[in-house]
C-alpha cells in the first residue's frame, strides 16, 4: 500500500515566513549578515508556542556565551598570533570549544551549546582581518537574535478567529490511531495546540489504562478519559479515577454465580487505591491466557489469582470463552433478574478465531454517560463525538484531528448532543 504525501504543515510554512522577514530587516539594517539571522530563525521554530518560548530564550543565553566567547578569541588572536600563519588560529578555536561547551553545562543550559558554539565559530572564523573584534562580534550576536526574536514572534502570531469553547470534542482512541495502532506526530501536535488554544478534547478507551497512557503520554489532556465503555473516568496527569459506576453488589453476586457454575474463564475488574485491579480464575482457554498475558506486567494494571474482596464492588465482570458459548452466557445472563440492571456486551476476540468475550457492566456504566460527565466537568454545553458508534462514519489519524480543528474554529455550533 503506497502512503500518501506528508502535507505542508504550518511549522514549515512559518519558518519560510521568518527567514524572508530576516532579509526584509537585514535590507532595513543596511549592515550585518543576513545568514545567521536565517539560521537562527529556523532554529528557533517549534510546533508549540511554549517551546518557542523556551528555546527562545536558550538560544538568546548561547548568543551572548559565544559572542563573549568569541570577542576574546578574536582579542588574543591579534595580539599574539600572526596573520600568515592561520594554524594557531584553528588550534585555538578548536581548544576554545572545550570551555564553551562547559560553560553552558555550568549555565543550566546544555541544549544551547549548538548556537553557543555557531556565534562563537561565526565570529572567529568567518572574520575579515581589518575588522574591529568588537564590532564584529557585536554584529554577530545581533544578527542571531533578529533571528530568535522574528521566529518567536512568527510562532506567535495567530490571526483572529472566532472559537467553539462551549464545546467538548470527545474523541475514540481507535479513530486517533492509524492503521499501524500509533499516533502520528502530527495528530499529537494539533491536538496539543487546540488543547492550549482553549478547546475541550476528551478521549474515549475501550481499553483500560495499561494500554491507552503509552499512546496518550505525549497529549497534554486535561480532561479524564472514558475507559472501559463508560464505566470509569481515569485522569491521565494525576493518574487516578475521577469516577466509577460500579455494579451492585447482589448484581455482582449474581452474574459472578452464573459465571462460576458453568465453569467459564472469568475476570472482575475493580478499582481499589486509584489501581486497576483483576482478579481471576482458571485460565481455561487460549483467548484468557492471552487476555492475562497481555498486560500483566503493567504498573497501572494488577492481576490478582482469587475471589473479589467483599467490600470491593467491580467495574467489570468479562468472561472468555468460545462464541458459541458466549452466546448461551449472554441469553442465560439475560434470564437474570438483575438484567435489567445490567449492560450485557458481547465481543469476539480478535486474537483467536472462534472465541469471544462477555462483557457485563452496570446499565449506567455508558459512554453516553459518560459524556454527560465529562460536560459538567467542561463545562461544555454540546457535545461533539468521532468514531465512538460503530456504525457512524468518522475521520481517521491526521483527518480527525484536521476535522477536530476545523469544528473548533466554526462559526456556528452544533445545536445536538451527539
Amino acid at each position: 500500500m503506497i502512503r500518501p504525501l506528508p502535507k505542508i504543515g504550518m511549522r514549515i510554512v512559518k519558518s519560510a515566513v521568518a527567514v524572508f522577514l530576516c532579509f526584509v530587516i537585514y535590507m532595513i539594517r543596511g549592515r550585518g549578515v543576513p545568514f545567521y539571522s536565517a539560521i537562527a530563525a529556523v532554529l528557533c521554530m517549534q510546533p508549540y508556542v511554549s517551546n518557542s518560548v523556551r528555546v527562545a530564550l536558550n538560544r538568546t543565553v548561547g548568543t551572548f556565551i559565544g559572542g563573549v566567547f568569541g570577542m576574546l578569541a578574536l582579542l588574543v588572536e591579534k595580539a599574539f598570533f600572526p596573520p600568515d600563519q592561520p594554524i594557531w588560529q584553528y588550534l585555538l578555536v578548536s581548544v576554545c570549544i572545550i570551555p564553551l561547551i562547559y560553560v553552558t553545562l555550568l549555565a543550566k543550559q546544555p541544549t544551547a551549546s549548538y548556537i553557543t558554539c555557531v556565534v562563537f565559530m561565526s565570529i572567529t572564523v568567518s572574520h575579515g582581518a581589518d575588522v574591529n573584534p568588537y564590532l564584529f562580534a557585536l554584529d554577530r550576536c545581533i544578527d542571531t537574535l533578529i533571528g530568535i526574536a522574528v521566529s518567536l514572534c512568527v510562532n506567535l502570531f495567530r490571526l483572529p478567529r472566532r472559537k467553539n469553547r462551549h464545546l467538548l470534542f470527545v474523541l475514540s482512541l481507535d479513530s486517533l490511531a492509524g492503521e499501524d495502532g500509533h499516533i502520528s506526530s502530527y495528530t499529537r501536535i494539533k491536538l496539543n495546540q487546540l488543547i492550549s488554544r482553549g478547546a475541550r478534547i476528551a478521549v474515549a478507551a475501550p481499553q483500560p489504562p495499561a494500554y491507552f497512557l503509552p499512546l496518550l503520554e505525549e497529549i497534554g489532556l486535561k480532561l479524564p478519559v472514558i475507559t472501559l465503555e463508560g464505566a470509569a473516568l481515569y485522569d491521565t496527569g494525576k493518574r487516578e479515577y475521577t469516577s466509577c459506576r460500579e455494579l451492585e453488589e447482589e448484581d455482582s453476586r449474581m452474574a459472578t454465580n452464573l459465571l462460576e457454575q458453568e465453569n467459564a474463564a472469568l475476570f472482575r475488574y475493580a478499582v481499589i487505591h486509584h489501581v486497576l485491579h483483576v482478579y481471576y480464575g482458571e485460565l481455561t482457554n487460549p483467548a484468557a491466557e492471552e487476555l492475562y498475558h497481555a498486560s500483566r506486567g503493567s504498573p497501572h494494571q494488577y492481576y490478582v489469582c482469587g475471589p473479589l474482596p467483599q467490600r470491593h464492588r467491580p467495574l467489570l465482570i468479562l468472561a472468555a470463552d468460545t462464541r458459541e458459548r458466549v452466546a448461551v452466557l449472554a441469553q442465560k445472563m439475560e434470564a437474570l433478574p438483575c438484567a435489567p440492571r445490567l449492560r450485557i456486551r458481547q465481543r469476539p476476540d480478535p486474537r483467536h478465531m472462534g472465541y469471544a468475550f462477555l462483557e457485563v457492566y452496570s446499565a449506567q456504566a455508558t459512554v453516553e454517560h459518560a459524556v454527560e460527565e465529562l460536560c459538567r466537568l467542561a463545562p461544555a454545553e454540546n457535545a461533539v463525538c468521532f468514531g465512538l458508534s460503530p456504525d457512524e462514519e468518522s475521520p481517521v489519524g491526521d483527518a480527525l484531528a484536521r476535522a477536530v480543528e476545523k469544528e473548533f474554529f466554526r462559526r456556528r455550533q452544533k445545536e445536538n448532543l451527539q
